[in-house]
């Protein structure tokens, strides 16, 4: 796990496929102005840190994550990395080809349920929920984070924690717009997801819902 200097340093939690890439980059600029900002591995949880050590993660509504975690992986990474499949994963992409398949099969009574409910907790962007990186909600008045990025609010709640950071530098100034270090996916090519395949994700990651909720709620709450 990573090693913090609590008088110093600020953790970036990286939630898989929450704009991290993206927030890494942003912070590895402000470097120059003496801003030690250090990213955590994927399996670095907030139990992990150190009771003094300042911290902010980012979010995602997680039917969006979903997908988005579905294609990355089945590029395996690319364009920007290239991370090969597990055993699990090229079994999982070998039943489903597009997110909708396994989301619209997810509570089918037959096989393909039970293919589906192995797939999307063998696929590592879907198998884990956001939530997962803490232990309940109390820690956001236990111990709380300097600030939330939500993933579709990216340059505003980045210019909010810049601020409460005392740097006055425009968060759209440092965004990147290459692919590799935005690591978007792109869709044009994959079905969309239908009712179904929404409202059996709605039932799948009910608790990262209202977590998602829960994160927008407290920054509604500080500003």
């Amino acid at each position: 796990m990573n090693s913090f200097d609590t008088s110093a340093d600020i953790a970036f939690l990286h939630i898989g496929k929450n704009a991290g890439t993206q927030i890494a980059y942003i912070c590895k600029q402000l470097e120059i102005l003496n801003y030690k900002i250090v990213q955590c591995s994927h399996d670095t949880k907030l139990k992990h840190l150190n009771k003094g050590v300042r911290y902010f993660f980012s979010i995602r509504n997680p039917i969006d994550r979903f997908r988005s975690g579905f294609y990355s992986r089945k590029r395996k990474g690319l364009p920007r990395i290239y991370v090969e499949w597990t055993e699990c994963e090229a079994i999982a992409f070998q039943k489903f080809s597009h997110a909708n398949d396994l989301a619209e099969s997810l509570f089918r009574t037959d096989y393909i349920g039970t293919d589906a409910r192995a797939a999307i907790k063998s696929i590592r962007h879907t198998g884990m929920q956001q939530v997962d990186w803490f232990e309940g909600f109390a820690f956001l008045n236990q111990r709380p984070p300097i600030h939330i990025i939500r993933q579709e609010h990216l340059a505003q709640d980045m210019n909010l924690f810049l601020e409460l950071l005392g740097c006055k530098i425009d968060v759209t100034e440092l965004i990147s717009p290459d692919i590799k270090v935005s690591h978007k996916n792109e869709y044009k090519d994959t079905p969309n997801l239908s009712n179904t395949a929404i409202n059996n994700l709605k039932k799948w990651y009910v608790q990262d819902d209202f977590f998602y909720e829960a994160c927008c709620d407290w920054i509604k709450g500080k500003f």
